[in-house]
């Protein structure tokens, strides 16, 4: 693999706009093979149809295909990439993630860091936390020598505990299930962290110690969601074939719309405030908290059929390949998408490692070619699945 692609790799969760580079991938159509081509060309053509629906189809329809084609650019990057031991790059900039929440909590909190969730000062606390379990399977992925491994395997753990986030908790624990359901006995460790750290929780709240980011990890509350869902679900009900459009459900969102512009979470212990300039823009990152009643509030029937088709051709891929890693983030992020986002694009790097694993899944199933010599094979030619 040449040095320039590694930097990428080990660049992109540090600075997410070079995700941008998977464009050059849309190239490498003709690697797909006849199902995934089918599979992938019905994703982009109900995103448009659907943006036809929709009450501002003039805004809709390009920022539909922007987005449509950014996920299948992604698709198209992993299966270039092919090798899902190529992701184990992404721990160096994780790293750095890592530190840099752990900085900014201090500075944002003093001494007393420990007794809030985990700040970032441009990713959310969700994002951190879902960053962490990433990175424990990477690192239980990675081939490199225990002592750099353990390390950042903690660092990583505790970026996980410390976010409070239960949804990236499920990541790692599902994710290291399936990996070892998918012949990764090494994924055995990752489901024995996850117990050590349901126990270090559960033990945090019986001595009645004060850490909030451990105590919300064994806690059911839905927290304001079924609030949000009930936003989503009136969006749906008034625009049930196209949805409202990409980015355009905020607005339906009450409960989140009406506390005004910010950031993310954190943001404001910071100090960083919402731009007035951003300000109309506010709603575009607000989501439902929930993939499916998200995918009907902006995309409606049409749209979300589409989706799920191109959602299903990854998970095909991913049991196909029988790869531990990239069953872990398909069935990991699946799980987490009950009750959060994890694959909608643009997003603070984490959603993009979970389309370009997916096209990793496709060309390692057989369901799209590896890259010859620089250039696409047509997979026709090369017939790699009688589907």
């Amino acid at each position: 693999m040449r040095s320039r692609l590694a930097w990428l790799i080990a660049l992109v969760p540090v600075f997410p706009p070079l995700y941008l580079a998977a464009f050059a991938a849309l190239r490498f159509w003709r690697a797909l093979g006849p199902l995934a081509r089918g599979a992938v060309g019905i994703y982009l053509a109900t995103q448009l149809i659907a943006a036809l629906l929709t009450p501002s189809p003039l805004v809709s329809l390009p920022l539909a295909l922007v987005r449509g084609l950014f996920v299948v650019a992604l698709l198209l990057a992993g299966v270039y990439l092919r090798e899902p031991q190529r992701l184990v790059y992404l721990l160096a900039g994780l790293v750095v993630v890592y530190l840099l929440a752990f900085w900014s909590s201090h500075q944002a909190f003093g001494e007393l860091w420990w007794q809030r969730r985990l700040v970032h000062p441009y990713y959310t606390t969700v994002s951190i936390g879902l960053a962490g379990a990433v990175g424990a399977l990477l690192v239980l992925e990675w081939r490199g020598p225990w002592w750099l491994r353990l390390p950042v395997g903690l660092l990583a753990l505790a970026a996980l505990a410390f976010s409070g986030s239960r949804g990236a908790m499920a990541v790692l624990v599902v994710g290291a299930l399936m990996a070892f359901l998918a012949r990764g006995r090494r994924y055995l460790g990752g489901l024995a962290v996850g117990g050590a750290l349901a126990a270090l929780a559960y033990a945090t709240v019986s001595l009645g110690q004060h850490v909030p980011a451990l105590q919300r990890l064994l806690s059911l509350k839905l927290s304001g969601r079924d609030r949000v869902w009930q936003g989503a679900l009136e969006a749906i009900q008034a625009h049930p074939w196209g949805g409202v459009g990409p980015y355009q459900l905020g607005p339906w969102l009450v409960d989140l719309y009406r506390k005004g512009c910010h950031l993310w979470s954190g943001a404001s212990s910071l100090g960083l405030v919402c731009p007035s300039w951003l300000e109309p823009f506010y709603g575009a990152w607000l989501i439902a908290h929930n993939l499916l009643l998200h995918a009907l509030g902006e995309t409606g029937v049409v749209g979300t059929l589409g989706f799920l088709a191109l959602l299903a051709l990854v998970g095909y891929a991913a049991v196909r390949a029988r790869e531990p890693l990239l069953a872990a983030i398909f069935f990991g992020y699946l799980v987490m998408s009950l009750v959060d986002n994890p694959m909608a694009v643009p997003s603070l790097h984490l959603a993009e490692v979970f389309w370009v694993a997916g096209g990793m899944a496709l060309a390692r199933s057989g369901l799209a070619v590896a890259l010859e010599q620089g250039g696409a094979v047509d997979v026709d030619q090369r017939r790699p699945d009688p589907l």
